[in-house]
């Protein structure tokens, strides 16, 4: 259904009172068409109508006007944490590809922010912590306590080792 149309009957299903069905069909779109800064406007108002502040917050995020309480209840939603608010926004695209100079703005600042507090670049595609450098120590880390763990059952515990034998066995067995 063309975008047009389904904004359409968006609209009526707010005239009707049906604000649940509206915000499903304007999300559909949004989930669609990420970086159609109109849509997001239009998701922002509808959750608006609804009270719900934190969600109106997170879609109006990139519109010229930002309410400061729905910018508060959004960054309260992330806890703070510049990488949730980047996946919470669904912004998939490069920052430039913002239809609007704010919009652009906005992305770059809160990706800097994210940056700095994930210590290395983070991406829009898959904002996420990047992983430490893992050092020899933490590469060897897993098989010691493995076999570690496999020397104290064998002292321990009686029959423990034809136990470990018998699963090793079954394993190779199901292997070859």
């Amino acid at each position: 259904m063309p975008v047009e149309r389904t904004l359409l009957r968006a609209e009526e299903d707010l005239r009707a009172g049906r604000t649940a069905l509206a915000r499903q069909r304007i999300r559909g779109l949004v989930a669609s068409m990420p970086e159609r800064l109109d849509l997001r406007e239009r998701l922002a108002q509808v959750y608006r109508a609804e009270g719900d502040l934190a969600q109106a917050g997170r879609w109006s995020y990139l519109s010229e006007y930002r309410y400061p309480a729905e910018e508060a209840a959004f960054g309260r939603l992330c806890g703070g944490d510049p990488l949730r608010m980047m996946r919470a926004l669904s912004w998939c695209a490069a920052e430039d590809d913002a239809a609007t100079e704010t919009a652009r703005g906005r992305l770059r600042s809160l990706r800097a922010e994210a940056e700095m507090r994930a210590g290395g670049p983070v991406d829009w595609a898959d904002p996420r912590y990047p992983a430490p450098p893992r050092g020899w120590l933490d590469r060897l880390a897993t098989p010691i306590l493995i076999f570690v763990g496999g020397v104290w059952l064998v002292a321990i515990i009686p029959g423990a080792a034809e136990g470990i034998r018998a699963v090793i066995d079954w394993i190779a067995d199901r292997i070859s």
